[in-house]
């Protein structure tokens, strides 16, 4: 049949064009498809993390304003009231957070008593590279004042323990978390003189 004959509708009728016309909307929607395919977007590329600080001076202020505020919230701390615990808990993450909730649990527990201040004789900051999420400082803390008792009143202070501890803190910092400690470790006590 001619291409004439199917334009006037002659050979075959109706069944032509219906034929015709599946044929056009099979290509039609094949060419959309194709067209569709050639304009997916590619995926967003992950994004660039953001600096948690602009410089090394920032994120060192920074970690020392978190140890102190963790270690005021220390100094406030009543092992009776286990409320007391959660504001050094908001601090804390990683092991250093896993150790005070262990370690205060106990205490309450067993009725521990805590009296006297522990003070920051020195805060420096060691290291700290862009993006500034990980913090690295040198801390003497001067526990001379602190005693720990049990339920009856017995120091539970080691003999011999030194006024002053040379500690190691490393800071970090995420996306979803404001910078704070994440381990403590003691180092050489001769480094702290007050």
């Amino acid at each position: 049949m001619s291409v004439l004959a199917i334009r006037h509708g002659r050979g075959g009728g109706a069944a032509v064009p219906r034929l015709g016309a599946r044929i056009v909307a099979v290509a039609v929607v094949a060419l959309g498809v194709g067209a569709l395919a050639g304009c997916t977007t590619e995926p967003e590329p992950a994004p660039t993390p953001t600096a948690a600080f602009a410089n090394e001076e920032e994120a060192f202020a920074a970690a020392e304003a978190v140890y102190r505020a963790y270690n005021e919230a220390l100094n406030e701390l009543d092992p009776a009231l286990p409320e007391t615990f959660e504001p050094l808990f908001l601090l804390a993450s990683g092991g250093l957070e896993a150790a005070d909730r262990e370690n205060f649990s106990v205490m309450h527990a067993e009725g521990h008593i805590i009296s006297g201040d522990a003070r920051v004789a020195s805060f420096e900051g060691e290291s700290s590279s862009p993006p500034y999420d990980l913090v690295i400082a040198a801390i003497c803390l001067d526990v001379s004042a602190v005693n720990v008792m049990d339920a009856n009143g017995n120091s539970l202070v080691a003999p011999g323990r030194p006024d002053m501890y040379a500690l190691s803190v490393e800071f970090v910092a995420g996306d979803d978390r404001p910078l704070t400690m994440d381990s403590s470790r003691r180092v050489g006590d001769e480094q702290c003189t007050d």
